[in-house]
């Protein structure tokens, strides 16, 4: 049969039906389908963009938005680079204008380099733009719901994250759209986390990648050497069989969290980890920052390089811990899926395009079964996270640093370092506890008693340390003195201060220290933390010295407590080159105490809070030639029936924290309150003056303007229950 050799034109009709049936089909489908299937996976490559673009399209089903806005964030141009923020091509910073709902001022502005049109965003240390340095700002998009997601996760189990928000940018009057504003993890960001003594790093997993077996600081040297070498130490005991050695290097809470939100994202351990070394703790804390760029990568089977986060999985407390959390977090899946939810009605009329908030809707609800359903209920963890750790490029340069920093943690023979100090000073053993009576004690070489090892000084015993040598106890510390028959810790030669007497605790432990005479040290580094004062405290869930006579020291603090439940009691504290006691992230109370100072060449206060509630009370402060009481941090101070005489300052309120000051006598005091803005990041702060008496001060306050000091008559009730549990 031959064909015609003429070709049959096709009528309009045909092709308007051609044409228009498939698009009705199309209608159909995206106006009918449930939006959960639309939003699933399309073959062909079609991509999310490309599916949302047609909802919007061919939806025709209503829908109803409210009334949600987003913040605007403004930038102007710049002289040094393009006019407009869009334009910005530079690799540097460049000045711009900025504002804000309450907020203007010229700020930095660079490229993000890790996400396509994303900038960063620095203020000025002077004014932060909401307690914060740095911000960071990424295009935002329906699939942004998963950073906010991941961030309500974090906190979940424990970790230190920054806030996930979306703004609208607009820039040289051009609206550039909805972005993800998160912001950046920086030394400040720490510092509002009480994580002030951390130093950041990041740690990478890539095999191939040489710089990825070194943890990254940005600026802190003495942090990176002291790691690196705490590190090689700890790598070569787990290779002698000693599997526990990184559990005291690393903090393992936040560890078991941060390795579970790896199994959560399942992101293969592609980009670097974010960490904080703690030199209080001399540990490292994992931080969470969710992926710049995150794709659907799968399990990653292959190998990675040896790190500390990894390895730690090799200790069965870890593996256990684990587990616990990870069915503890299962538990709490249906909360945690209503949380996602208030946020999928915030966010999501304002990240949705035009007609596509259904499908915005089904896309995020996909995203909430792949964090929080069956599928991750299935999982185990600890095979989601064995990886085989391998030595990558460069191993051997790592291993070979010369730097040598002591560390200690619980060894194969503890056994034989008990008894090898139990022969040197002649104490005593029972069960698990050190004992010394009554003698005296010449330390000259640095005493670091093993974990979970108790230690207890009877009345009469005498240490004397030599110059720069620290005692060190990590477990508890109880000392048995009396007024009359305390216990001494002394310098061995005038004039040439030891290091500290110390306890570096696992927040568990106890310290109960009465009749105690201190005085003759300084400060030191030491097992891979830093102490501030002569006798310090970290980690301890409940610290009490009582009838202490503790001063005359050569560094920082003569007392330094951070963390845990305090009370100070019937104590004198005198005589220090700079703080007397110094009381950070404590609760607790300060009763009958002195704190007097007869030195000329000494700059310090007699009691500094820092991020702490504490109740003083029928205490004296003399002579101190900086403030009695310095309170700030976001602290809370209420100071009662004490007694002030000849200080440069009296109470000093600084930084959001709140004091409350009533029945004092103020005697001979050059200024007798303040309150002030010192840190930016914080903010002013307040005092409440309550009825007290004053004699012959030069001045009775100074305030900023971003604080406040209020006289009030009467002291109500809540005040007082809120310290009475101290």
């Amino acid at each position: 049969m031959r064909r015609p050799a003429k070709r049959t034109a096709i009528g309009l009709w045909p092709l308007l039906g051609g044409m228009l049936v498939p698009l009705a089909l199309l209608v159909l489908v995206f106006s009918v389908a449930d939006h959960r299937l639309l939003a699933g996976r399309w073959p062909f490559s079609i991509s999310n963009a490309e599916v949302d673009a047609y909802a919007a399209l061919l939806d025709l089903r209503p829908e109803d938005r409210g009334e949600a806005r987003a913040e605007i964030y403004r930038f102007g141009g710049s002289k040094k680079d393009a006019a407009c923020l869009m334009d910005h091509t530079g690799p540097g910073w460049t000045d711009r204008w900025f504002e804000a709902d309450g907020y203007g001022d010229s700020v930095e502005v660079r490229r993000l380099r890790t996400v396509e049109g994303g900038f960063v965003v620095k203020f000025k240390r002077a004014e932060p733009f909401r307690a914060q340095r740095h911000i960071v700002l990424m295009p935002a998009s329906v699939e942004s719901m998963r950073a906010k997601y991941l961030e309500v996760l974090a906190g979940e189990l424990g970790l230190v994250t920054p806030e996930v928000s979306f703004v609208r940018v607009i820039a040289c009057g051009r609206d550039l759209g909805l972005f993800r504003k998160e912001e950046r993890i920086d030394a400040d960001l720490l510092e509002k986390q009480r994580m002030a003594d951390g130093a950041l790093f990041e740690q990478g997993y890539d095999a191939r990648r040489p710089d990825h077996l070194f943890p990254a600081f940005d600026d802190d040297t003495t942090a990176a050497a002291m790691l690196r070498s705490t590190l090689r130490l700890a790598r070569a005991d787990m290779a002698a069989g000693h599997t526990n050695a990184l559990y005291h290097v690393v903090d393992r809470d936040a560890a078991v969290g941060r390795l579970l939100m790896h199994v959560l994202e399942r992101d293969g351990f592609q980009e670097e980890d974010v960490f904080a070394y703690r030199w209080s703790e001399g540990r490292l804390v994992p931080l969470y920052r969710s992926a710049r760029n995150a794709t659907d990568v799968g399990v990653n089977d292959g190998p990675l390089t040896w790190d500390p986060l990894l390895a730690l999985l090799s200790d069965v407390r870890v593996r256990e811990a684990l587990r616990a959390r990870w069915e503890k977090l299962l538990e709490e899946r249906w909360r945690l899926r209503e949380r996602f939810l208030t946020m999928d009605r915030a966010w999501l009329p304002l990240l949705a395009p035009p007609g596509g908030l259904a499908m915005a809707r089904a896309r995020t609800a996909r995203m909430h079964d792949e964090l929080l359903g069956s599928g991750v209920a299935a999982l185990d963890p600890l095979k989601v996270l064995d990886h085989q750790l391998v030595d990558g490029p460069g191993r051997a340069s790592f291993e070979q640093d010369t730097t040598a920093v002591q560390r200690y943690w619980p060894a194969l023979d503890d056994a034989r370092s008990v008894q090898r100090i139990v022969q040197r000073y002649k104490a005593s053993v029972l069960g698990d506890t050190i004992i010394f009576p009554r003698g005296r004690y010449q330390v000259d070489e640095d005493l670091v008693f093993p974990f979970g090892k108790h230690v207890v000084l009877l009345q009469g015993a005498r240490f004397e340390l030599a110059p720069g040598v620290s005692v060190i106890c990590q477990g508890s510390l109880q000392v048995r003195g009396t007024k009359r028959n305390p216990v001494f810790v002394r310098a061995l030669r005038a004039g040439a201060p030891f290091g500290v007497f110390a306890v570096l605790g696992d927040k568990r432990i106890s310290c109960s220290i009465r009749g105690l005479q201190l005085d003759g040290g300084s400060e030191a580094r030491i097992c891979g933390a830093y102490f501030s004062g002569q006798f310090a405290v970290h980690g301890a869930a409940y610290t009490a010295l009582v009838d202490c006579v503790i001063g005359a020291n050569a560094g920082e603090d003569a007392v330094n407590v951070k963390g845990g439940r305090v009370l100070l009691q019937d104590c004198i504290f005198e005589n220090g080159m700079a703080d007397l006691v110094d009381l950070d992230l404590c609760t607790g109370r300060v009763l009958r105490c002195t704190f007097r100072s007869g030195r000329k060449d000494s700059n310090g206060d007699g009691l500094d809070v820092s991020g702490a509630r504490v109740l003083v009370e029928a205490c004296r402060f003399q002579g101190m030639m900086d403030k009695a009481i310095s309170v700030g941090e976001a602290s809370q101070l209420l100071v009662r029936t004490s007694q002030f005489d000849g200080n440069a300052h009296g109470v000093v309120a600084k930084d959001l924290s709140i004091a409350h000051v009533i029945d004092n006598v103020f005697t001979d005091n050059g200024l007798v309150f303040a309150a002030y803005r010192k840190k930016p990041i914080y903010g002013g702060a307040r005092l409440m003056r309550y009825p007290n008496v004053y004699n012959g001060d030069q001045r009775q306050q100074e305030v900023d303007a971003f604080s406040e000091v209020t006289s009030v008559e009467r002291m109500d009730e809540k005040v007082l229950r809120i310290f009475a549990a101290e």
